[in-house]
Order: structure tokens, then C-alpha cells, then sequence
């Protein structure tokens, strides 16, 4: 056989059997072909909503569109705005796990917010009350995180600053004494450049173990932001909102932020907009570098 062709088999047998594999995980995988895991995912929940015929009718109703009865589907429902399947799922018996959500549509969807927590049966004191965590792509409150930020961040560069000279303190004497000691060795020595070579060494090595190390700089920005709903409304200026949870007696407390180094800044948003810091900021101690590896010379 010509050994031209031999290739042109094997790339053929291959392709013949990439499809033969294409077929039966198409058409022989139940999960791909008859959708199986959204179906098997509505047993358990049809099986306990038996005696409850508003809950089942919506089931049912969910398993028509071809939905699975999954929490991330009652989540993408409510970010695309398809308040009709979401107030199905909640019918349905599931709950809102994702408190981000609900201040995350505060923020992007002011105008439906109301409408949002009366479909998903969370507007009350209890659900609207407490700390929620800002998703991080929105970019409406960076202005005021940005300022929480330079509150915290300030402080800590003067703390820096202020270690940093103190350092340059101690390794300008270090450098001194390390100086005084090789002037001693040439003056021992006389010139002698067998003793200098001995010494020199042993003195070089002596001193890079007592070597100060310098103080690390920490980048420090906000990460994670929790806010009441009181405060984002506040912030965000949306009086009608304001309202609405005054009305719920729900009031502004205390926020955080989580910044970079693991710090967490607490915050409050008055009235009028004002932050303040009731429990005022924690500048912490600047890190030392980390350890020297092999010989330093200064």
C-alpha cells in the first residue's frame, strides 16, 4: 500500500470516531438528550409541595418553560429583569440566598426595587434590616469607598514614613560601626593583604546577620464592602427609598469595609451623607521585609 495513503486512513478512522462519540453522548447521554438533570432536579420539591397546590401549579409551571429548580436560575431571572419566571420560583417555596442581590438591584434598578422585594416576600423590617455585601462590578458608590479608603490609608503612610526614617537611623549606624570595624582590620593588619583577606571575610559576615531590615509598604485599597440598605440609599441620594424604609422601620447602622490587609473599617453614613468613623481607625504596625538570602553587603 502506498505509504501516502496510510496517513489519509488515519485521520479518517479518527474522524469516524470523534463522531461516533459525538452520537452517542448526544443522543445516548440522558442528561444532554432528555435534559434529565433539570427534570430529576424537580422530584424532591413536587414530591413536598404534594398538598400545597399554589406551590405545585408553579412547579409545574417551571418545568414547562424547561427550567431547573436551581438557585442560580431564581438569581438570573431577578438580574434579567424577568420578574414573571422569579416570582415563579418563589411561589415555588424557593428562598433568596443572595443578599447581594438585593442591595446589588438597589443600586442598578432603583426604579423596580420596590416591586423586587414584595416579589420576592422580603419587604419587611427583619429582611431588609442588617449588612449587605456590595457586589464588586458595580461602580456607583466607589466615590464614597474611595474616601473610606484615604481615611484608612492616610494614617497608615505617615505611620510609614515615620518607621522608615527611624530605620535609616539604625542603618546608617550599622553601616558606621560595620565601617569602623574594617578600618580596625587594615589598621591590625598593616597592609598586610594575608590578614585582610582573613579577616575582612569573617567581619563581612558577622554584621550581615545584624543587618537592619526595612520596613514593608502594604498596598493598601478596599476590597469588600457591607453596607445597610439605609446608608446605600442615603449615599445613592434616593429619597423615595429613604422613605420606604423608614415607613418598614428599618434604620441605618453601622457599615465595614474590608480593605486589602485584611483590616476591617467600620463606617457610618448620617442623614445628610456624612461618613464618619465612631470607632475611629486602627493604624497598624508596618511590616518588616522579609529574610535576607545569602550574603548582603551595605
Amino acid at each position: 500500500m502506498d505509504k501516502k495513503i496510510l496517513p489519509i486512513i488515519g485521520f479518517g478512522l479518527v474522524g469516524a470516531f470523534v463522531a461516533l462519540a459525538s452520537t452517542y453522548f448526544f443522543i445516548y447521554n440522558p442528561e444532554v438528550y432528555e435534559n434529565s438533570r433539570f427534570v430529576e432536579s424537580f422530584k424532591r420539591p413536587v414530591l413536598e409541595a404534594k398538598d400545597n397546590p399554589q406551590r405545585l401549579k408553579a412547579l409545574q409551571t417551571l418545568q414547562k418553560k424547561g427550567l431547573e429548580w436551581a438557585h442560580y436560575q431564581l438569581v438570573a431571572s431577578v438580574k434579567g429583569h424577568d420578574y414573571e419566571v422569579a416570582k415563579l420560583y418563589i411561589d415555588a417555596g424557593m428562598e433568596l440566598r443572595d443578599g447581594g442581590l438585593i442591595i446589588g438591584q438597589m443600586i442598578e434598578n432603583p426604579s423596580q426595587w420596590f416591586e423586587l422585594v414584595k416579589l420576592l416576600r422580603v419587604d419587611n423590617k427583619d429582611s431588609l434590616s442588617g449588612l449587605f455585601k456590595v457586589p464588586r462590578y458595580l461602580t456607583e458608590l466607589d466615590k464614597h469607598f474611595k474616601q473610606v479608603e484615604k481615611r484608612y490609608t492616610v494614617p497608615h503612610t505617615v505611620a510609614f514614613k515615620n518607621t522608615f526614617v527611624a530605620f535609616r537611623k539604625i542603618l546608617q549606624k550599622w553601616i558606621d560601626e560595620k565601617n569602623a570595624e574594617l578600618a580596625n582590620v587594615n589598621e591590625m593588619c598593616e597592609g598586610n593583604t594575608r590578614c585582610i583577606a582573613v579577616n575582612v571575610p569573617a567581619i563581612q559576615i558577622e554584621y550581615d546577620k545584624k543587618k537592619p531590615i526595612a520596613p514593608l509598604k502594604d498596598l493598601i485599597i478596599w476590597q469588600q464592602p457591607s453596607l445597610s440598605l439605609m446608608s446605600t440609599a442615603i449615599l445613592l441620594g434616593n429619597q423615595d427609598i429613604v422613605a420606604y424604609l423608614e415607613q418598614k422601620a428599618v434604620t441605618s447602622r453601622l457599615n465595614k469595609m474590608e480593605m486589602s490587609d485584611l483590616a476591617v473599617v467600620v463606617f457610618e453614613v448620617s442623614e445628610d451623607g456624612a461618613i464618619s468613623y465612631p470607632k475611629g481607625i486602627t493604624v497598624n504596625k508596618p511590616k518588616r521585609g522579609g529574610k535576607r538570602v545569602g550574603p548582603q553587603t551595605g
